[in-house]
């Protein structure tokens, strides 16, 4: 019988912890499947080992949104709106920022 895609992504980050899109991919899965909780704690778990991996930021307040917890999804845009302002991303900014005005 064929992994499904939770099951392969949790073994990918087992296998290599610092595997970034693996672990993200993961948490995806978690997303998708309406799982909140693990999907928001995989997001924090990739913004601690590579806080510059930007659209994991997104993906998490997103998630909290979700999860109805908008002061999550709030702190979370904040500290991500930092970092892409610090990586000159505009786009990963404005993104973040326009969620954070339609949740404030």
């Amino acid at each position: 019988m064929a992994k499904s895609n939770l099951e392969f992504f949790r073994s990918a980050v087992e296998k290599d912890p610092n595997n970034t899109f693996a672990r993200y991919s993961l948490a995806m899965e978690y997303r998708k499947a309406g799982d909140f909780m693990n999907a928001l704690e995989t997001f924090r778990e990739i913004i601690n080992r590579d806080p510059a991996y930007i659209a994991a930021y997104l993906m998490a307040a997103q998630t909290a949104v979700d999860a109805d917890d908008e002061d999550t999804a709030e702190d979370i845009l904040r500290a991500g709106i930092e970092m892409a302002t610090t990586q000159n991303n505009t786009h990963a900014a404005s993104e973040m920022q326009d969620l954070l005005d339609s949740i404030s």
